[in-house]
């Protein structure tokens, strides 16, 4: 998708209020609970807005029954996450909308022409041969401004659910309605208000153009709490443990990164021992690949999410907890037609026809 040369000139004279008209966190700290703990406060802000469906102790789907034993609703999504093989396609298979379903205006992905990586934001030509190659090797649209004619090119989700927190816990992007436009963009914030926000907290370099988006497993690259400090994003269980994570820590000097060691803890702080002896402990990105997998370049995303120790399944894609944001604060400041969850709004003719499930 792209928006108009016009929207994103538009988008960066978007009024900043002065600081005598902040509005700082006008429906309370997002999520609610955050202050009690980032991750239980997180997984039952995305549950709120994607309701998942009742397991037993055996993790046996329950449809005998309207609330599971834990108060939430029985609903149409997977609680237990742990791959992106159905991703945008009917949610009973295990998958959740992709960036593409829920409207990412900045995923800038490849179109459906048959080639590999379509749907994604990797850009491969058509005789890629994806046998023998990585479709992650090719590139993504990337941009040295903000007004040409790919826009500001590709932006991570985690990047604007990381500046949509701060703005909102700030409040220096004026009233939260203000921020929507059914008519013109439904019950999501407008591209070019959620840009200007962006470029607040994640400017391009004024010399060469490029913009830096941190990863979301460190606070440099993650939400903010009511008071401004910010810290990663707790559903990303990143695959960093041990030597991998130091040398992640060494590259961002005074970073929190939240590696396996601190999100995974068990019986004491994580360590690669709780690995399969099959998986490539370290290797990066939130999926746990196996040796045999990562020798043979296979796509990290052909590869599982956390499937082990105590947060088995609870993995979430950050466009998910942005839609999710994206719900609340819409039904928060009352935006006309704007549900309590996402099914209410953009998902109620999920999955769409075809489906929008990544091609390998």
């Amino acid at each position: 998708m792209k928006i108009s040369i016009a929207a994103f000139t538009a988008s960066l004279s978007f009024v900043v209020s002065e600081p005598e008209d902040l509005n700082p966190a006008p429906y309370g700290e997002v999520p609610p609970g955050l202050a009690d703990g980032g991750q239980e406060a997180w997984a039952a802000f995305v549950e709120a807005a994607f309701p998942t469906w009742c397991i037993d102790e055996n993790e046996t789907r329950q449809t005998d029954k309207e609330t599971c034993d834990d108060g939430t609703t029985n609903g149409r999504y997977d609680p237990l996450y742990l791959t992106k093989w159905h991703s945008g396609e009917d949610p009973s298979l295990g998958g959740y909308p992709t960036n593409l379903d829920t409207r990412y205006p900045f995923e800038f992905a490849s179109g459906f022409f048959g080639q590999s990586g379509a749907g994604s934001p990797h850009h491969c030509p058509f005789d890629f041969d994806n046998a023998n190659a990585n479709p992650k090797t090719c590139p993504k649209v990337i941009v040295d401004n903000d007004i040409g004619p790919d826009g500001p090119g590709h932006i991570p989700p985690h990047i604007s659910l990381a500046a949509l927190t701060r703005a909102y816990h700030e409040g220096t992007f004026g009233d939260v309605e203000d921020w929507f436009d059914v008519e013109q963009h439904g019950c999501r914030v407008l591209p070019t208000v959620l840009l200007s926000m962006i470029r607040k907290y994640f400017p391009r370099d004024p010399v060469d153009g490029s913009a830096s988006y941190p990863p979301p497993f460190t606070d440099l690259g993650g939400p903010s709490f009511a008071n401004m400090t910010n810290y990663p994003y707790p559903l990303e269980f990143v695959n960093l443990v041990g030597d991998s994570c130091d040398a992640e820590k060494a590259k961002r000097p005074g970073a929190f990164v939240d590696c396996y060691e601190t999100h995974s803890p068990n019986m004491g702080p994580g360590s690669e021992n709780d690995f399969p002896d099959y998986l490539d402990a370290g290797h990066g990105s939130p999926h746990f690949c196996t040796q045999d997998g990562k020798d043979a370049d296979v796509s990290n995303d052909w590869c599982p999410y956390i499937f082990f120790g105590p947060n088995r399944g609870k993995y979430r894609h950050p466009h998910i907890a942005f839609s999710a944001l994206e719900v609340f604060l819409a039904n928060q400041a009352g935006v006309e037609g704007c549900g309590t969850t996402w099914d209410d709004n953009d998902g109620k003719y999920f999955p769409a026809t075809p489906d929008t499930s990544a091609a390998f």
